[in-house]
């Protein structure tokens, strides 16, 4: 692992530290041992030391630079929180809320020190790889937004716009609640970058979508007002073609997203299933068949087992790419055998 990833990894477990002592209680007498949450942080930040020292050695200027940036941002923070500590024996109150100021100031010097070295490091060449930080986060945006949500299988049908399902509005107002709810804060510029433009251009549609209007009878919809065409064609026109490009912008975002992520290793490919029991079936002559679900090759001789090597014959150029990047993943989508399946392959498909 590369001194910068190091540096890296030791910065976010200093970060997850700092965070722990903000919401500690100060020790109740000043003959108390300090409490074990504010320790650990002064020993994430020693270990910090240590990491930026290899960092000296080999790093260029600019990323030492932000490097040191970072340390000292950490370093102010962990000794904030020990002054709090020290000036505020048997306190009801938590660290954070003794000096709320102080903690919304460290907390964001530390976060965009953390931005500005990854930064740093990426203009300088130098692969950082994927954090577990990153890898949560991304997580949780893949549940707020399935690639198979109803919502979303519904846009990427790319209809006209005259129409707008009140399950389709809803889903996005969900989605875009969900995301707006949870503070997703990517260390990676690229993810975070991705992740900031599928958010607006959600928010963009949600805000042409509460320009239509409900029809005076009972219907489960919206709509940009059939009589438009004759009284003002171009307002409908106009209103088609704003509901259109919100709707392709949400998508474009969506597919960016989700290769972004699948690029940095944060989602898991679907050609790699879990093994599965194996079942026995017949063939159409009656004779037996054993597969090992739920992946399988088949052989020759009417049976197929999981977890061989491949056939006799198979060469390098057989062995499959990428799934986001290759046809591969249209399989996927047969043994699903749904519209959903579909609309994720299109989705995750890079070209």
């Amino acid at each position: 692992m590369s001194h910068n990833a190091t540096f890296l990894q030791a910065a976010q477990a200093s970060q997850g530290a700092l965070t722990r002592g903000w919401l500690a209680f100060p020790a109740p007498s000043a003959d108390a041992p300090v409490p074990e949450l504010v320790a650990q942080t002064d020993v994430a930040v020693l270990n910090l030391e240590d990491r930026l020292r290899e960092v000296r050695l080999v790093a260029a200027p600019h990323v030492t630079v932000a490097a040191e940036a970072l340390h000292a941002a950490v370093r102010a923070a962990s000794d904030a929180q020990f002054d709090l500590h020290m000036q505020n024996f048997n306190s009801a109150e938590r660290l954070c809320a003794l000096d709320d100021v102080a903690f919304t100031r460290h907390t964001d010097a530390v976060r965009q020190g953390l931005e500005a070295f990854v930064a740093a490091a990426y203009r300088e060449g130098v692969s950082v790889t994927a954090t577990g930080s990153d890898r949560a986060k991304a997580a949780r945006v893949a549940e707020a937004v399935p690639v198979n949500a109803a919502w979303l299988v519904q846009l990427s049908q790319r209809m006209p716009m005259r129409r707008i399902p009140d399950f389709v509005a809803e889903g996005i107002d969900s989605a875009l609640e969900a995301l707006q709810r949870d503070v997703i804060d990517f260390v990676d510029p690229e993810l975070e970058a991705a992740h900031q433009g599928f958010m607006e251009a959600l928010a963009r549609l949600v805000d042409e979508i509460n320009g239509t209007f409900t029809p005076d009878h009972d219907a489960a919809y919206t709509e940009v007002p059939p009589e438009w065409r004759r009284t003002d064609p171009e307002r409908y026109a106009q209103a088609l073609r704003d509901l259109s490009q919100a709707r392709d912008t949400v998508l474009d975002g969506y597919k960016e997203l989700m290769n972004v992520m699948s690029r940095r290793g944060h989602l898991p490919a679907p050609q790699e299933p879990q093994p599965g029991p194996s079942v026995r079936v017949t063939a159409g002559d009656n004779s037996p068949v054993t597969v090992n679900a739920p992946h399988a090759h088949a052989s020759h001789g009417g049976h197929a087992s999981a977890g061989q090597p491949a056939p006799a014959g198979q060469t390098a150029a057989d062995t499959p790419a990428p799934w986001y990047r290759s046809g591969i993943f249209w399989g996927a989508v047969s043994a699903v055998g749904t519209v959903a399946g579909a609309v994720v392959a299109y989705l995750a498909l890079g070209r």
